[in-house]
C-alpha cells in the first residue's frame, strides 16, 4: 500500500510537472508572437510617417500657392483696404494722395508673411487642406489609426523662395503602437521677395514724383520681372511677372499707382 502511494504521489507530480512545462512554452510562444506582431505595428506605422508628412506638405502647398498668387495679383495684401477692383482682385495702391501728400502703401515683406499667414489661417483654406487630407483616409483604409489636432502655418517669404512651418500634431497608431508627428517644413520656390523689390523700386520713385523709367530700370538692374503699365482715369495700373529660373513657380504681382 505505502508503494502504490507513493507510485500516485510521483505520478501527480509528473502531471504537474507536465502541465508546468506546457504553460511556461505557451506563455513563451504567446509572448513572441505578441512581440512579433508589436514589432510588426511599430515598423508598419514607423514606414508610414514620411508619406502622412508629405501628404500633409502637398495639400498644404497647394493651397499655400493660391494664396502667394491672390496676394501677388493684390499688390501684396490678402484684405487691401484701398484698392481698385479688377475682375476677381481687389488690387492694392502701391501709391495713393491723400489731402496732397503721396502715399506709399506698399507693405514690408514681413508685412506680406502676416497678410499670408492670416490667408492660411482663413476658414476657407483650412477647409481647402482638410478636402486634401480627406481625414487619412488612404491611410485608415490601410488599418492606421490616425488622431489630429489644430494646424498652424507661419511663413517666411524670402528674395526667390517661400518657407513655410507647419505646426500640426498628429498620433499616428496601429495595435498597441503609437507616433507623434508635431512639425513639417516645406520651400516652395516662388519669386515673391523679388516681385516686391521691384514694385518698391517703381513706388519709391513714384511715390517721392520721380517718373518711373522703365527702359532704364531695365538695362541698368538683374532681370527679375517684365513689367507692364496702363494708364487709366487718373491711375497706373502696374503689372509685374516674374522672371523664373529652374524649377521656380511663376507669379505676377500688381498694384496701382494715384497720379497727381
Amino acid at each position: 500500500m505505502k508503494e502504490r502511494g507513493q507510485v500516485t504521489i510521483f505520478i501527480i507530480l509528473g502531471i504537474i510537472i507536465v502541465i508546468i512545462i506546457g504553460l511556461v512554452y505557451f506563455l513563451r510562444i504567446r509572448g513572441e508572437e505578441e512581440n512579433a506582431i508589436d514589432e510588426s505595428d511599430e515598423r508598419f506605422v514607423s514606414s508610414q510617417i514620411e508619406p502622412i508628412k508629405t501628404l500633409v506638405s502637398e495639400c498644404v502647398k497647394a493651397e499655400s500657392l493660391k494664396g502667394l498668387r491672390l496676394i501677388g495679383k493684390q499688390g501684396g495684401y490678402y484684405k487691401p483696404i484701398k484698392y481698385e477692383v479688377v475682375g476677381d482682385y481687389n488690387i492694392a495702391y502701391g501709391c495713393y494722395i491723400r489731402n496732397g501728400e503721396r502715399i506709399n502703401n506698399l507693405p514690408l515683406l514681413e508685412d506680406v508673411s502676416k497678410e499670408f499667414d492670416d490667408y492660411m489661417a482663413s476658414d476657407a483654406t483650412k477647409e481647402g487642406i482638410d478636402k486634401c487630407i480627406n481625414n487619412f483616409k488612404f491611410f485608415e483604409d490601410k488599418g492606421l489609426d490616425i488622431n489630429a489636432g489644430s494646424i498652424l502655418i507661419k511663413s517666411n517669404i524670402q528674395f526667390n523662395k517661400v518657407g513655410t512651418t507647419i505646426q500640426y500634431p498628429i498620433t499616428i497608431s496601429k495595435g498597441p503602437y503609437s507616433s507623434n508627428v508635431d512639425q513639417m517644413s516645406i520651400d516652395t520656390s516662388i519669386g515673391l521677395g523679388k516681385l516686391h523689390k521691384v514694385a518698391s523700386d517703381i513706388i519709391n520713385d513714384e511715390c517721392t514724383g520721380i517718373n518711373f523709367d522703365i527702359d532704364n530700370y531695365i538695362k541698368n538692374n538683374e532681370p527679375l520681372s517684365t513689367i507692364g503699365m496702363q494708364y487709366y482715369n487718373g491711375k497706373t495700373f502696374v503689372y509685374l511677372s516674374s522672371i523664373t529660373e529652374g524649377g521656380e513657380e511663376p507669379l505676377d504681382f500688381h498694384f496701382v499707382l494715384e497720379n497727381a
